[in-house]
């Protein structure tokens, strides 16, 4: 399969872990070393996920790596990063991410991140936007921290994905999606059981703007950095 760059703007659901098929929706489905099943046909990252790194071979998990990086329905590497909460040791998460960086980088292919308490500690390893072994693109998802956060994440070249803490009232992602630059956010529906035209409707609100208008600067989005 291969994504055909002249299609019309939709909706582009950047990070789900349970596809729906929907004809509307452009799904990304995250898939990460170990899992079974792949849910539907159509555009997939792959990654290494630090929840699911104990007890697996990480040679072996990086050439699956390599070996589906290079399909056309591959978008990108991730979800991959590193987590303070989770029990898996910080030297496989580190190992394991670096990894992710070096298939992300060779490929040119973006990566999806995901990060608990380790923003300082994933800038530094992404280092400079002009560095050559630095990935195409970086995406944090699930971004749902302080604009602060937001700022800094912003300065080092990447971009955030937003969800379900859209829709939190004593959360900060909202305002964070508020001050982003135009060119620099996606949205996603993650494991939430939430349609992605919800989430649409809600960043439209939340940056007083029309749907549409948030499908074309998504889409525009899309069209940068994955194609």
């Amino acid at each position: 399969m291969i994504f055909q760059n002249n299609l019309s703007p939709r909706f582009i659901n950047l990070h789900t872990h349970s596809p729906t098929g929907d004809p509307e929706v452009v799904e990304i489905e995250n898939v990460y070393f170990g899992q079974e099943t792949m849910h539907t046909p159509g555009y997939r990252s792959v990654g290494l996920h630090p929840w699911h790194l104990r007890g697996i071979d990480l040679d072996a998990a990086e050439r699956w790596l390599r070996e589906l990086a290079v399909s056309p329905e591959m978008l990108a590497i991730g979800e991959a990063g590193l987590d303070k909460v989770t029990d898996t040791p910080w030297e496989i998460q580190l190992d394991a991410f670096g990894r992710c960086l070096r298939v992300a980088a060779d490929t040119g292919k973006p990566l999806i991140v995901h990060c608990v308490r380790a923003f300082g500690e994933i800038v530094q390893m992404l280092g400079h936007p002009g560095n050559s072994r630095r990935p195409h693109g970086v995406v944090f998802h699930g971004f749902d921290k302080h604009p602060q956060t937001a700022g800094m994440l912003l300065r080092a070249g990447c971009s955030l994905s937003f969800g379900a803490a859209l829709f939190r009232e004593d959360g900060h992602a909202a305002e964070a999606l508020r001050q982003i630059p135009a060119d620099r956010f996606f949205l996603e529906t993650d494991v939430q059981k939430l349609d992605i035209r919800a989430v649409y409707a809600r960043a439209a609100e939340i940056r007083e703007i029309s749907v549409l208008a948030v499908q074309e600067q998504v889409w525009e989005n899309f069209r940068h950095l994955f194609l």
